[in-house]
């Protein structure tokens, strides 16, 4: 039960992604397109390091930390 409702969630989440990305796409003077913005905040050598250093962050966390087994 629970298992469905966080799928839900993160579908919707990944729904709404999609849709604010079509919009941008159509009206960039309203909503920045994630690739401009991209470009914008990737200028700087810090924030660079800061994402590779986040996406290692999940990455090993999810990758090789012990999971949980619930009995619900």
């Amino acid at each position: 039960m629970i298992w469905n409702l966080v799928a839900a969630g993160y579908a919707l989440i990944a729904l709404a992604a999609i849709c604010v990305e079509i919009f941008a796409q159509r009206k960039p003077d309203i909503v920045v397109p994630i690739g401009d913005m991209l470009d914008h905040v990737m200028k700087s050598r810090t924030t660079r390091v800061a994402v590779i250093a986040a996406w290692w962050w999940f990455g090993w966390h999810f990758a090789f930390a012990d999971t949980v087994q619930l009995n619900l």
